[in-house]
């Protein structure tokens, strides 16, 4: 008997069978849900492995910048070579992102020193990869210095 929610009418005599009735349709409801559940996270688990080897593949294209304790920089890379890097930055006296300076890749890794704005209390530095006045690559990971945002 499939659920009524307009069962029991009003006044009706109690009846266990009726009742049973019900509370089995609302359970048979509550484990098709339920079933339902499991099977889209299986398929979103599924998709989300999908994603992850996607972007495994997509890793190397991506460039990667790195800060070692020291202070030295360093950008892994392995897609097309590029002519420059442009490092982007903003810190607590610009909080807006703005290309600060260019670097032939030969010149990267570079310093603290060369990066840092100066007086800042924490900055953040991204870059990408340009021929000079086209830019070729995403931007990479963002790498932060100092108690910022």
């Amino acid at each position: 008997m499939p659920f009524d929610p307009n069962w029991p009418p009003q006044n009706a005599e109690v009846e266990s069978a009726p009742f049973r009735n019900q509370f089995n349709s609302l359970k048979d409801l509550i484990d098709a849900q339920a079933a339902l559940i499991v099977t889209q996270s299986a398929q979103i688990t599924a998709q989300a492995a999908q994603l992850d080897a996607q972007a495994a593949q997509l890793a190397p294209l991506f460039p990667q910048l790195a800060r070692d304790g020291s202070g030295v920089w360093a950008v892994t890379y392995a897609g097309p070579p590029v002519a420059l890097w442009q490092v982007w930055s903003r810190c607590d006296m610009v909080p807006a992102w703005g290309a600060a300076s260019v670097y032939p890749p030969a010149n990267f890794p570079s310093s603290d020193s060369a990066l840092m704005p100066f007086g800042a209390q924490w900055w953040q530095v991204k870059i990408c990869g340009s021929d000079g006045s086209n830019i070729l690559t995403p931007f990479s990971n963002v790498v932060s210095v100092g108690a910022g945002p």
